[in-house]
């Protein structure tokens, strides 16, 4: 099994930053059909107040945490997707940062 772990900083504000989740999600499922579930006003380790996106589909799954000041998601690929994990670590990088700008 292969992870990945993407963190973005950000000066949004939590409105945006979920705006962004939200779209995230809409691409998420529509693209690669993943299942997804949004999860708001959790407190995190830190204290914080963030929402957790949780997704998955065959041989992968993971979350989007979202606070106000960063998105952070963590992605475990299975055994036939972890070849791929490069490409699909490049391609949600580039896609969460085209959402970010």
């Amino acid at each position: 099994m292969a992870e990945i772990f993407i963190q973005r900083d950000h000066t949004l504000g939590m409105e945006k930053a979920r705006a962004v989740a939200a779209q995230w999600q809409k691409e998420a499922e529509a693209d690669w059909g993943m299942d997804c579930t949004y999860v708001a006003n959790e407190t995190n380790e830190k204290g914080e107040v963030q929402d957790r996106l949780n997704f998955e589909r065959a041989g992968a799954s993971g979350f989007l945490c979202v606070t106000a000041t960063q998105l952070s998601m963590k992605l475990e690929l299975g055994f036939l997707m972890a070849s791929f994990k490069d490409k699909i670590e490049e391609k949600i990088s580039s896609n969460l940062d085209k959402l970010l700008a």
